[in-house]
């Protein structure tokens, strides 16, 4: 039996980066959905409930950027792991981006992506047991 790739959604307003993008990812093991802007992405999430993450430019057309989209898409799917890619940016701002996401400055090598985005897959696939904090810890609360 073989394991389905795990659903990728792209968004990118570069045509031709979007393009290398999804064919290098596709490459890389997953199938890939693409989407221009925001509006076409919320889409894409609203039709799809397979998408296991979300690699998202922050500068996109229409008004709204990659943060405002991940947080309307956190609303959708709360869990979604994001990943935000810039290369105007060199870190996502403090306090814009979700919890949990990732940011991949541009250029970056599709290999990498690939392998950031696998790893936010298993951490939401694999969530970490909540711990008590020690008995002493508890008491002197």
């Amino acid at each position: 039996m073989h394991a389905e790739p795990p659903v990728l959604l792209v968004v990118e307003d570069d045509f031709l980066v979007r393009l290398t993008m999804a064919d290098a990812l596709t490459d890389g093991g997953f199938e890939v959905i693409e989407a221009g802007d925001a509006r076409e992405a919320l889409s894409r999430i609203c039709e799809r409930n397979d998408i296991s993450a979300m690699l998202t430019d922050i500068n996109l057309p229409g008004g709204e950027d990659g943060f405002a989209l991940a947080r309307a898409v956190r609303v959708i799917r709360p869990d979604l792991p994001v990943v935000y890619a810039s290369g105007r940016y060199t870190a996502a701002e403090s306090g814009k981006s979700v919890d949990g996401s990732r940011f991949l400055a541009k250029p970056f090598a599709p290999s990498l992506a690939a392998n950031v985005i696998r790893d936010l897959i298993a951490v939401d696939a694999h969530p970490l047991p909540v711990q008590e904090p020690p008995t002493d810890v508890r008491r002197a609360v």
